[in-house]
């Protein structure tokens, strides 16, 4: 980081204490545009960009021409004083990032021998020639500070004085090269500017209730505190009540927002599964380790969806035993040993069926719970059961098994989602009130 002096980073004014840094963020790339690819470059950084004290006011998206690029970067100049680039740094002619923060600064893109020295070293440990193409790669645009490279892409920082000033980043697309580089290069820059300012956001995941419901008892709660920023994120399997605090130190705001968390938690009861980066399943791992009790799962219409929740978080293996994906009816009574009579007169998607799933998921693996599910979750009817249809099953240690069952709204995606939070929660739930 360079200062022209005490009071800027190249040209940029650091905030005053409550002064806050506006920032925006440019996806770069016609795919985008397209619709070839989900941007989730522009979500990482924002909540990085939250989490130093850092306003995004723009996510723009600019397909590969330079001109509209160079306007694009024109506009927020005007409007923001820190603004991050991701993609456009590769080494064919669609590539422009170098060249429009050039023209929007009025400098030229120079080579730059050492940064193509360590192209070829990259190159070279992957055991390959770089393509003469890559050299291009290596330049920036003149008076640029240079990002070493993580991948085969160096990015760069650039102050654009007019009609900023704005500091420019420039990082690549590729997600894991755009994190290494914001981490290392960009964020220590970033928070120079934005001043001694911290911001936290506490989540708390809510699983049975809807949104409307949710604001309901949550928004008068925070309605005469203005030093707290409430929003709602509604998601296919849970609401996110989502409380921001901030202040100059990020251990004063987070603990100035634990009164109202407490609040919330309380107000909401049963109905929270989470908080923070505590999600259902990591909730309901945690009970089984302290249990000492195990689950298993029989899944028709969630093909396997809630042994994957389970299974995506590291020691899983200590509360998970096992899953079957009984995806076809014959398979139900062939493989997991549903009687046939039974599959006959209920069909696969029923309460007496579902029950079943759970008893034999809990019998075959030795578990201390079974859950089974089944459902209809389109996009057509099955066998008389309108779309939406779900019966979710939770055999319990002393071989009880409890069935619920309701019609979910949604598309394919949403139903099978929402299937699973339902059969995890219920097993959240029942581990809880013991």
């Amino acid at each position: 980081m360079s200062s022209q002096d005490a009071g800027t980073v190249d040209g940029v004014e650091i905030r005053a204490a409550g002064d806050v840094a506006r920032a925006a963020i440019v996806s770069v790339g016609s795919e985008l545009l397209l619709g070839d690819l989900t941007d989730t470059n522009a979500t990482w950084l924002s909540s990085q960009l939250r989490d130093i004290g850092v306003e995004v006011l723009h996510h723009v998206a600019v397909r590969d021409d330079t001109e509209e690029f160079v306007d694009v970067l024109h506009w927020l100049a005007e409007r923001v004083e820190i603004i991050i680039c991701g993609g456009g740094l590769g080494p064919t002619s669609d590539d422009r990032t170098r060249e429009a923060v050039a023209a929007a600064a009025g400098v030229s893109v120079v080579h730059h021998d050492d940064l193509e020295e360590q192209i070829l070293q990259r190159f070279a440990k992957m055991g390959r020639a770089m393509p003469p193409q890559n050299a291009r790669q290596a330049g920036i645009p003149a008076g640029a500070r240079p990002f070493a490279p993580v991948g085969t892409a160096p990015g760069f920082a650039l102050t654009i004085a007019s009609p900023g000033p704005v500091r420019v980043y420039a990082l690549p697309g590729v997600p894991w090269e755009l994190r290494e580089l914001f981490h290392r290069d960009v964020a220590p820059e970033v928070q120079a500017i934005a001043g001694p300012r911290a911001t936290v956001t506490r989540v708390v995941h809510v699983v049975g209730r809807g949104e409307s419901d949710v604001a309901q008892v949550v928004e008068p709660l925070v309605a005469d505190n203005d030093a707290v920023e409430l929003s709602f994120l509604a998601r296919s399997h849970e609401i996110q009540v989502r409380l921001t605090v901030s202040d100059r130190d990020p251990d004063k705001a987070r603990a100035a927002s634990e009164p109202l968390l407490a609040e919330v938690i309380e107000a909401l009861g049963a109905a929270v599964a989470g908080i923070d980066e505590e999600q259902l399943e990591d909730v309901v791992l945690r009970l089984l380790g302290a249990a000492d009790e195990t689950v298993a799962t029989a899944e028709s219409a969630t093909a396997g969806d809630i042994a994957g929740r389970l299974g995506a978080i590291p020691g899983a293996s200590h509360g998970l035993l096992g899953g079957m994906v009984v995806y076809d009816t014959d398979v139900k009574h062939e493989v997991l040993g549903v009687d046939r009579a039974l599959l006959d007169e209920h069909g696969p998607v029923s309460e007496a069926v579902t029950r079943e799933l759970a008893r034999l998921a809990r019998e075959r693996f030795g578990a201390d719970w079974g859950i089974g599910v089944t459902g209809c979750a389109g996009p057509e009817p099955q066998n008389g059961q309108p779309v939406g249809t779900t019966f979710w099953a939770l055999a319990h240690p002393d071989g009880h098994v409890e069935v619920h069952g309701r019609l979910m709204p949604g598309d394919r995606g949403q139903v099978i989602k929402r299937l699973g939070s339902a059969a995890l929660d219920l097993l959240r739930r029942r581990l809880q009130e013991r």
